[in-house]
């Protein structure tokens, strides 16, 4: 269950990393990706039984917050509303999966 969790999770930062890098070849600015890094890096090397809610909670508070505005500018913005969609259920997987829970509670 553990190992299933940990496949899960590393498959979500994969997705994560491959966002951030699509977001700056579309004009983001390279610092946009410094602090998903930068969390990121922290919560790895500091793992505990909560790094999954708090990653969780962050993807979603982001995803929320540029909700609107994606929804607003629908046309023109599917990629990132497809973007949002995404990153609001991979929160819900990190929140809530058994096998993310039993990952970062065995660590």
């Amino acid at each position: 269950m553990a190992e299933n969790g940990k496949k899960i999770a590393m498959a979500i930062g994969i997705y994560l990393l491959v966002k951030q890098f699509v977001n700056v070849m579309l004009g983001a600015s390279i610092f946009s990706m410094l602090i998903p890094f930068v969390i990121s890096v922290f919560f790895y090397l500091n793992l505990s039984e909560y790094t999954n809610y708090v990653a969780g909670a962050v993807i979603a508070f982001i995803a929320v917050w540029h909700l609107p505005d994606n929804l607003r500018n629908f046309p023109s913005s599917w990629l990132y509303l497809t973007e949002g969609i995404l990153d609001l259920a991979g929160s819900v997987v990190l929140i809530f999966s058994q096998d993310i829970k039993a990952y970062f509670s065995k660590s």
